[in-house]
């Protein structure tokens, strides 16, 4: 029996790992890592014999847990904090005053102060939320989009280094 999974499991292998690196990659941007996925993703048919062995297409379960590996990943990724130097691509702020002295004048005041909070006070977006008195993913679309204002109004010239 173990001889029989290793057979068909390799020949699954063998037919959708090129598609697969090219879809993780396409969702990652990483090749490095779009082939760990890859990996991840045939590491958990062992977790999952049993029902990978009565799935009707068995390319298209692997393929989809691969999705949801890269779609985590992403998620990870994007809930690491970045610092407004790396994000704008400036030089560092010397002090706690130069970031609200940095911001465009065309900003919302609440959009100023939502960027203060989250990069000066380092507020998370559970705490943001709290202030404004919205949902946590309300707080965090409301920064993702006061940050691409704020790089619209600053234009490619004025984030050069």
């Amino acid at each position: 029996m173990a001889q029989a999974w290793n057979d068909w499991i390799g020949s699954i292998y063998q037919a959708a790992y090129g598609r697969m690196c090219r879809v993780a990659y396409r969702l990652t941007g990483n090749f490095e890592t779009a082939r760990e996925l890859v990996q991840d993703a045939f590491l958990l048919t062992l977790f999952h014999k049993e029902e990978l062995l009565a799935h009707p297409k068995p390319e298209a379960w692997l393929m989809l847990t691969l999705v949801n590996l890269c779609k985590n990943e992403n998620r990870r990724l994007s809930t690491q904090e970045i610092s407004m130097e790396v994000l704008f691509n400036v030089p560092a702020l010397k002090d706690d005053h130069d970031i609200e002295e940095w911001l465009p004048a065309k900003l919302s005041e609440r959009e100023r102060t939502v960027l203060i909070w989250y990069f000066q006070d380092r507020l998370d977006y559970r705490e943001i939320a709290d202030r404004l008195g919205i949902s946590e993913s309300g707080s965090r679309s409301c920064v993702f989009r006061a940050v691409a204002k704020c790089r619209k109004l600053l234009g490619p010239e004025d984030l050069s280094p």
